[in-house]
């Protein structure tokens, strides 16, 4: 029997789901926390988060923040590679969570392509900067 392009995919990888009483093992976003990280940097891993693909499938419903208690999205989010629930960019923008740092190296890699492609992204001495708006 031929497999299935499906089955070839490798599976997705989650990111942004947090502890609870049923995951207890899971990260807590309290613990990710860096009021130190670029404001440009962190936009950018948020717009990244927040342009994801809907999951062609449902969710458990609506998640509240864990940190400020705010409705916080009911779908998931993907880019093929990884999986996310909608508000993950509501804790890196509003929160600075930062995710783990192979993370953000695939969203301002991703972000980059998708960047020059529209004429938003620029080099300067092999810095990154970018013509989003950003609340600094």
């Amino acid at each position: 029997m031929m497999a299935s392009m499906e089955d070839l995919r490798p599976p997705l990888r989650l990111i942004g789901y947090w502890s609870s009483a049923d995951t207890p093992d899971w990260p807590n976003p309290n613990d990710w926390v860096d009021l130190d990280w670029d404001d440009r940097e962190r936009e950018l891993v948020a717009i990244y988060l927040a342009g994801g693909i809907h999951a062609p499938y449902a969710t458990a419903g609506p998640s509240e923040c864990r940190i400020c208690k705010q409705a916080n999205g009911s779908l998931e989010l993907t880019d093929g590679t990884y999986l996310w629930p909608e508000g993950l960019a509501h804790y890196v923008r509003d929160h600075s969570v930062r995710l783990p740092e192979v993370i953000v190296q695939h969203a301002l890699k991703w972000m980059d392509g998708w960047m020059a492609k529209t004429g938003m992204w620029t080099r300067h001495g092999g810095g990154r900067s970018a013509t989003v708006q950003c609340d600094a």
